[in-house]
């Protein structure tokens, strides 16, 4: 009898192939060199704030808890996901810019910087990291300044840069 290999997609924690010609590659490909734009992740809090556990409407929805609400709990679940395999040098190879990307994906892992991300300091910080000298608008953010501090050293090690 001949061997049976299961679907590649039969596990949905495998990542796609690193292939452009592989459509769930793209699109995820698409989807994370869209997260290093700042102004993009603002625009996730603002419109899709169930998202990100962004909600400000707290007397609302103080009996569904935002920050675990399924819809957050998955999106962060996806990051993580994405953040596993995009950081590996046979996916990394792809991203135009791969040191604001994998920078975002992995301040998006934190629920603190997921929450934070709705505030304007916050974003004008993000752009701020993309200059050769960092402005002192961390100061300003301190949710997000320390995990950018981490990220820039694991980046450092890694030979990424923005």
């Amino acid at each position: 009898m001949a061997q049976q290999q299961p679907a590649p997609s039969t596990n949905p924690q495998q990542p796609p192939p690193p292939t452009l010609t592989n459509p769930r590659f793209t699109l995820e490909l698409e989807f994370v060199l869209s997260l290093a734009n700042p102004h993009y992740l603002s625009h996730l809090a603002v419109n899709y704030p169930n998202l990100l556990g962004t909600s400000s409407e707290k007397s609302d929805d103080s009996d569904t808890g935002t920050t675990s609400s399924p819809d957050a709990q998955a999106f962060a679940a996806y990051l993580a996901y994405l953040y596993s395999y995009w950081k590996t040098p046979e996916y990394a190879q792809f991203l135009t810019h791969p040191g604001a990307t994998l920078r975002a994906l992995r301040l998006l892992q934190e629920e603190a910087f997921r929450r934070d991300i709705i505030r304007p300091q916050v974003i004008e910080g993000l752009l701020g990291m993309g200059t050769e000298g960092v402005q002192s608008s961390q100061d300003t953010e301190p949710a997000a300044a320390g995990a950018e501090q981490g990220t820039d050293n694991a980046e450092r090690q890694n030979g990424v840069k923005t």
